[in-house]
C-alpha cells in the first residue's frame, strides 16, 4: 500500500484596496458602456451601488469632499 498526499491550491481572491477602487470602478463603468451587464443584472447593481453613494455622499458632507449627482 503507497499513501499519497496530494496538495491542492486553491486562490482566495484578496479584498480590494482603496488604490483598487478607482481602477474596478472604471472597469465596471466600461462593462455597462459595452453592454456587457445584462439587463437582467441591472436592478441588482441598482441595489448594491445605492448605499455606495449613500455611504458616499455621508462621507462626504462630513468631510468637504466633492458630491456626486
Amino acid at each position: 500500500m503507497q499513501v499519497v498526499e496530494r496538495r491542492i491550491e486553491i486562490r482566495v481572491p484578496l479584498e480590494p484596496t482603496r488604490r483598487d477602487w478607482p481602477t474596478l470602478l472604471g472597469e465596471l463603468t466600461r462593462q455597462l458602456d459595452d453592454g456587457r451587464i445584462y439587463d437582467r443584472d441591472l436592478p441588482g447593481l441598482s441595489r448594491a451601488l445605492q448605499p455606495v453613494l449613500e455611504a458616499y455622499r455621508w462621507r462626504a458632507c462630513r468631510t468637504g469632499a466633492p458630491d456626486v449627482r
